[in-house]
């Protein structure tokens, strides 16, 4: 009988999908309306993450990631869009991919593989005013302007896109971004658990002038557990927050710089599965843009019992290789450096992007699962990595 019912259920979105929707439009806006837009947004990629020693493992990253969509603006007044298409995943040389590309809670990859790692994408979104918009499906790929601990940047090429519901407020004093990444849907009697992730990441400007006082306000939970009608799963929360104070001053057209400290926060809440509940970090960092194509940042972290969600795992007191090693603090000093390439006059839906980065370790002490304990002294990792970056877009009708 559910069989029966759910053939005749596709039968009849069979039958719906030629019928066009009716949308209240202004006639004003009438002629910006019903346009039907092919996107290919793409990228392809080499990173090199030159790591060593206990706490994480170096690995490469080359490959490319396509993403064909169809776009139909129903009414560009209000910017109603569905955008439907692929997202296409390809590593240079791999047999096949792990369950989940973007990064885990623990460890960081699932071993888990599959051959072909091509998934559905769909967005519809919404514009309510000039400040105001509303994403449902797919969400917007930009990292939540999250810092380096809260957030990997690798995410946006080799991640999973997320997928779940976003808003997003850009005003003159409030900017806020809103959303929920559901990672795994549970069905009745299903043996796995429900996993999603949370968060809020904003910025509140007091003053508006050549420079700009801010306060920068991050939150990120993944949940894992959750019931249904036959099964109750054990309850895991793992939170990240952060907090604190940022300078930022444009200076010409050509010249910004950015000086912030945050403060960052971890807690656990459930059934445990690392060996500390709470912890925090501290995070000073310069970063400055010269004539919009060089960016360069230095920062310092110190850490005690920190564990970043999406962040990197170089800020983290939990190593990435060794189970069971935690580390005292975690001091690290960062300098990054990024140089992008956009063609002046063809083609201009594109842009080239490269970048370096050295992690300074300071020293630390380490505790193996087994109690021994051993000093770790000054040590440097790096990584580099190059991407060219395409988004040509085709209008049909």
């Amino acid at each position: 009988m559910r069989k029966l019912l759910g053939l005749i259920g596709l039968m009849g979105l069979m039958g719906l999908l030629p019928i066009k929707p009716i949308l209240p439009i202004n006639p004003i806006h009438a002629q910006d309306s019903n346009r039907v837009f092919l996107h290919i947004d793409g990228s392809t990629f080499f990173i090199d993450n030159e790591y060593f020693g206990d706490r994480l493992s170096g690995y490469t990253l080359p490959g490319f990631v396509l993403q064909p969509k169809m776009e139909w603006v129903f009414d560009a007044h209000r910017d109603v869009k569905l955008k439907g298409g692929l997202h296409w995943l390809y590593y240079w040389g791999a047999q096949d991919y792990p369950a989940r590309t973007a990064y885990g809670a623990y460890p960081l990859y699932d071993s888990m593989s599959r051959p072909m790692h091509v998934l559905p994408w769909l967005q519809a979104s919404i514009k309510f005013n000039s400040k105001l918009k509303l994403y449902l499906g797919c969400l917007d790929p930009d990292g939540h302007d999250l810092p380096l601990p809260l957030y990997n940047p690798e995410l946006a090429l080799v991640g999973d896109p997320e997928t779940g519901f976003q808003i997003k407020f850009n005003g003159n004093w409030l900017k806020m971004d809103i959303w929920t990444d559901w990672r795994e849907y549970i069905w009745d009697r299903s043996p796995v658990p429900e996993r999603f992730t949370a968060g809020a990441s904003g910025r509140l400007v007091l003053n508006h002038k050549d420079w700009q006082f801010y306060l920068p306000l991050h939150f990120v939970v993944q949940h894992e557990g959750g019931q249904n009608m036959s099964v109750s799963h054990n309850i895991n929360n793992n939170f990240n927050a952060a907090a604190g104070l940022g300078l930022y001053s444009l200076i010409g057209e050509n010249f910004y710089y950015d000086i912030s400290c945050r403060a960052f926060w971890y807690h656990q809440h459930g059934n445990p599965t690392v060996p500390f509940s709470t912890g925090w970090g501290l995070y000073p960092e310069v970063k400055t843009c010269l004539y919009n194509r060089w960016i360069l940042s230095a920062s310092y972290w110190h850490g005690k019992d920190f564990v970043p969600l999406m962040g990197c795992w170089h800020f983290s007191n939990l190593s990435a290789n060794t189970a069971g090693l935690t580390f005292d603090r975690t001091r690290v000093i960062t300098l990054q450096a990024s140089w992008t390439w956009i063609p002046v006059l063809w083609p201009r839906n594109c842009h080239l992007s490269v970048y370096g980065t050295l992690y300074h370790y300071l020293p630390s002490t380490g505790t193996f699962a087994d109690g021994t304990t051993k000093d770790y002294g000054h040590r440097n990792q790096f990584a580099v990595g190059a991407a060219l970056n395409f988004y040509p877009s085709i209008k049909l009708f």
